[in-house]
């Protein structure tokens, strides 16, 4: 992990590596059995009881989830609404035991949303309650958040307010970034949240969301200039905006910002690479928007960046030769 110091391995005892060996053999001889059972079309709650050590053991095992999937779907009891309530808030609960082993598990999020959606009473709002902490142990989690976008899809099909469904997760998506602006995940989130909170709003309302917005990133991008996130939110946000009026206004926000900035840490990579591009679109969108002067700026910042970052000289090359071609300037 970064910041901790690499600890020295010591090499295993005899006796430790015959309990591994013991531990692996009876893995081993588990997986096996359920193998068998499925292949004999098993469907038994003993058969149920044998997936679920074996999950246990590894949850990466999607034929095993498959398997009791359909176990569960051949049971008698599962006609009874009550029962099946009864298995599956069971199945719930150990689905809960051993996300914490392997949270990034693909196989285990697919099951919870089956088991959710197969409940005949399902607890949509407390079970966004629990994606909530368990985004809390690990906030940038993407499967986290696509269960969490799936739990809050179903409560707003069942909500008489979906509007304001939106509206509590954009407000969640803000206290994610606040607490990390790093968390992708909670970028990515809002990006697909936006369109809707726009469409509830009038004219003036639009507005004053996008100058939200606009503040949210500038927050980020002076707590650390060299995230890719807000920067990459800050492009979408151009390109979702309905003219380019509005286009070359946010640049020139964009453009006022990085100046700003720029004053604080004037060798900032990023900032510097954000300065030229907006420079360039805002050219693109507006000829004759951009001053020669401010041209031969962005020349000599791409020659800046040569030194700043020798590693990018190609790109910062070929930036130079472009604009100067597209601007007939001298590079």
């Amino acid at each position: 992990m970064h910041g901790r110091r690499r600890q020295q391995e010591r090499e295993p005892t005899q006796d430790e590596l015959q309990q591994a060996k013991q531990r692996v053999d009876r893995y081993r001889a588990l997986n096996s059995h359920v193998m068998d059972l499925k292949a004999t079309s098993v469907f038994t709650n003993d058969a149920l009881d044998a997936t679920k050590r074996l999950l246990e053991q590894n949850t990466e095992l999607h034929t095993v989830w498959n398997y009791r999937r359909t176990i569960f779907t051949s049971l008698d009891e599962w006609q009874c609404q009550d029962t099946r309530q009864e298995m599956l808030d069971g199945e719930l609960k150990f689905l809960l035991g051993i996300i914490t082993k392997n949270i990034k598990s693909y196989w285990m999020w697919n099951h919870r949303m089956w088991a959710l959606s197969s409940l005949p009473r399902p607890e949509w709002q407390r079970e966004l309650g629990l994606v909530a902490k368990l985004l809390a142990l690990d906030a940038r989690n993407y499967h986290g958040w696509d269960y969490r976008r799936f739990v809050v899809a179903q409560l707003k099909d069942a909500a008489t307010d979906k509007h304001e469904v939106d509206t509590q997760e954009f407000a969640f998506t803000t206290e994610q970034i606040n607490h990390d602006c790093a968390n992708h995940s909670a970028w990515h989130n809002r990006s697909k949240l936006l369109p809707e909170i726009l469409a509830q709003r009038d004219e003036d309302g639009q507005l004053e969301v996008l100058q939200t917005e606009n503040d949210l990133i500038l927050n980020a991008i002076y707590t650390d200039p060299d995230d890719q996130n807000a920067w990459l939110y800050y492009d979408w946000l151009l390109d979702i905006q309905k003219s380019d009026e509005d286009r070359c206004r946010l640049l020139r926000n964009k453009i006022a910002a990085i100046r700003e900035l720029l004053e604080l840490e004037e060798d900032s990579k990023r900032p510097l690479v954000e300065l030229v591009s907006a420079y360039a679109e805002l050219e693109r969108l507006q000829s004759g928007s951009v001053s020669e002067p401010e041209k031969k700026e962005c020349l000599e910042t791409l020659h800046r960046l040569e030194s700043i970052d020798p590693y990018r000289v190609g790109r910062y090359t070929d930036m130079s030769r472009t604009l100067s071609k597209q601007w007939a300037l001298g590079a």
